[in-house]
């Protein structure tokens, strides 16, 4: 009996595919692995906020005078290093004045000391009264008093020879000058504007209906350009915009990002809008998308790729939640899952190592 053309052709197709299955001089596929994980992922939300840095003031003069200089915009300054110096002549010249004041004032208390002796000695004998006696007394307390005030103007003098002088409290640059030196300026004059490059942190106002998810100590992941760093939330500002709905928080950097951040840059901060869940999770590459759904690829201890559907839940980073038939601890392919099929052997190039044991958020 003669077997159709069309079903001889069909047997021959399914035996060389059978073949070719089970052939091992078949090379097998290479791929890269991870491994699924337990992760705590939290669902985010990009809300947009601004680099600052930590110590930005404005500088202003402690005493009345004439400035004699004021550093210039872009000088960058180290703490104790002077900023902005007022002439100092006519406060020396007052301090001396008092000066000569308070030794006047002692020379005055030495000779009333010594009149006080004499004249109660010779109150003993009668030989002076004792209303000269409570005068004598009299003028040296003024003279004491005189000495003591004079001290004191000596002691503000300093001070305001102090504050004639600004330095630095905090290493940065010098970003704005606003007055010069010839000019004459009063107390709480502002000249410059120094701030801090080194020291950053990002601001953002967040919706107000997340605010019970962000805690200090907190970790956010930061997006800016082609960058991306995580931020530790340093305080979480209790007073709500009333008009914008919004809270404040200040998130402290890490000091890889002042070379890839500059002050007064936007960028986009993942906010949790929801607590955060364990659950397991593999890399964000390891997902295969098809039309009838999401697989990964499992291996297993035969090096055999196994097609295992997924359902996929919140994100961190490159880390996704996943639901299905997978289990911690098991290896999927990252790389090279597009070409491979159910059942075919594979050869291990490498493992991806990163992995999220705590709390990640991200978006």
């Amino acid at each position: 009996m003669k077997h159709p053309v069309g079903f001889l052709g069909a047997v021959l197709v399914l035996a060389n595919s059978t073949c070719w299955a089970q052939n091992p001089g078949t090379p097998p596929s290479p791929v890269s692995i991870a491994q699924v994980e337990k992760a705590r992922i939290t669902a985010t939300v990009p809300v947009t906020g601004t680099i600052y840095s930590r110590n930005d003031v404005q500088i202003t003069i402690g005493v009345d005078g004439q400035l004699v200089y004021v550093a210039e915009p872009g000088s960058q300054l180290e703490r104790g290093d002077v900023v902005a110096r007022i002439d100092t002549v006519p406060l020396e010249l007052q301090k001396a004045e008092q000066q000569a004041q308070a030794e006047r004032a002692r020379a005055q208390l030495k000779f009333l000391n010594a009149q006080v002796k004499r004249q109660q000695d010779l109150l003993s004998t009668n030989a002076t009264s004792a209303n000269q006696m409570e005068q004598t007394q009299s003028d040296r307390d003024v003279a004491a008093s005189d000495l003591a005030i004079a001290q004191l103007r000596i002691k503000q003098i300093e001070d305001q020879l102090r504050r004639a002088v600004i330095v630095a409290q905090f290493d940065g640059v010098v970003v704005e000058r606003l007055r010069r030196e010839g000019e004459d300026v009063s107390r709480g004059t502002v000249v410059a504007r120094m701030t801090d490059t080194e020291n950053l942190e990002a601001r953002v106002y967040a919706p107000l209906r997340y605010a019970g998810k962000v805690r200090a100590k907190d970790t956010l992941r930061i997006y800016g350009y082609d960058t991306e760093y995580e931020g530790t939330v340093r305080t979480v500002v209790p007073s709500a915009d009333m008009r914008s709905q919004t809270f404040e928080l200040r998130i402290d950097l890490p000091e890889t990002a002042r070379a890839d951040w500059s002050i007064g840059q936007l960028v986009s901060i993942g906010v949790p809008i929801r607590a955060a869940q364990a659950s397991l999770a593999v890399p964000r590459d390891a997902l295969v998308l098809r039309q009838e759904g999401t697989y990964v690829f499992r291996i297993n201890a035969q090096q055999v790729a196994e097609r295992v559907k997924v359902v996929t839940g919140d994100s961190a980073g490159d880390l996704v939640a996943v639901e299905g038939a997978l289990a911690e601890g098991e290896n999927v392919v990252v790389r090279g899952a597009e070409t491979l099929s159910d059942g075919q052997t594979v050869s291990v190039l490498g493992r991806q190592t990163d992995s999220t044991d705590s709390v990640a958020v991200g978006g």
